[in-house]
């Protein structure tokens, strides 16, 4: 992370450049690298009950939480009330959760991974373009959930995941020749991921905004303390979870949360939104330190 940071801070590098290194990393190296290592496992190990049920409520709770603050006690627009809510509730996995994962999992990384990319995606991410839509005038609601579900079927990471678990449920090997060409591309996703999310950070300014500190503190409370307290909670309620899942679930939850959080946000003129990550991104380096210093295995 700091060394995307100074990369650009030194002019090496410049904004444009990290966002193609960041697109870069989503369509093709994590594509790469979910389909190998997903394809490769046993599929009775890659549907994890007790890690989908805990990180699905937990998602759909803190998410309703935020979009419920932020509609009845601020008093936000649904589209702006929804950019709050996917910011408490998705994690930024790319980046930062594939990174870290990988470096103490190694390839079964993958299969927490998957499970809480898919969670986001077709859960969170969903929800949050229903709002989107739903604060449009004249909206069709069956075409705006099909528009919805094709964005999300379009991904490349969630097309490479159903590629990944169909071979590994039919019990078909990915050709040797395509493992050999994937492979080390999709290795460079964990560093690279850092380092997009440190280049990302140059440049934002904690200027003075209203109720930014506010802002922070909700934003802080429910996305790094609040949804890894219930997700490490709710795995308590499952004997069957091993030391690695609980590791797993809640580290992506303690996970700063997602890019396009403030993509999003700046589209519908919340200038309060680079400063959240920012400060969110910096004080995840607690959440997580705490995470791996006390569930590490």
């Amino acid at each position: 992370i700091l060394v995307g940071y100074l990369l650009l801070r030194f002019h090496i590098l410049k904004k444009e450049h990290i966002k193609v290194l960041g697109l870069f990393l989503i369509k093709v190296a994590l594509p790469c690298l979910l389909l190998v290592n997903i394809s490769a496992q046993d599929f009775s190990q890659l549907i994890q009950v007790p890690f989908l049920v805990s990180y699905s409520l937990v998602s759909l709770g803190v998410f309703s939480l935020a979009l419920l603050i932020y509609l009845k006690k601020f008093n936000y627009p649904l589209n702006e009330a929804g950019v709050m809510g996917m910011g408490a509730a998705m994690s930024n996995t790319g980046f930062i959760g594939c990174g870290l994962l990988y470096l103490f999992l190694g390839e079964r990384a993958a299969i927490y991974f998957g499970m809480a990319f898919l969670i986001e995606n077709f859960i969170i991410f969903f929800l949050f373009l229903i709002c989107l839509e739903l604060s449009k005038k004249n909206t069709n609601l069956l075409e705006m959930l099909r528009s919805a579900l094709v964005n999300i079927l379009k991904n490349p990471i969630v097309i490479a995941l159903i590629l990944g678990f169909s071979l590994s449920a039919m019990q078909i090997p990915l050709p040797e020749v395509l493992i050999k060409v994937f492979k080390p591309i999709g290795q460079i996703s964990a560093p690279l991921g850092l380092l997009v999310i440190g280049g990302s950070l140059y440049g934002i300014s904690i200027a003075a905004q209203k109720h930014l500190a506010q802002d922070v503190c909700i934003m802080l409370s429910l996305k790094l303390i609040l949804m890894p307290l219930l997700v490490y909670g709710i795995f308590q309620f499952f004997p069957s979870a091993s030391d690695e899942m609980i590791f797993a679930g809640t580290l992506l939850a303690s996970v700063s949360m997602v890019g396009i959080f403030a993509i999003f946000a700046q589209q519908l003129n919340m200038q309060k939104a680079p400063p959240i990550l920012l400060i969110t991104t910096l004080m995840s380096i607690f959440s997580l330190s705490i995470v791996i210093h006390y569930l590490k295995f």
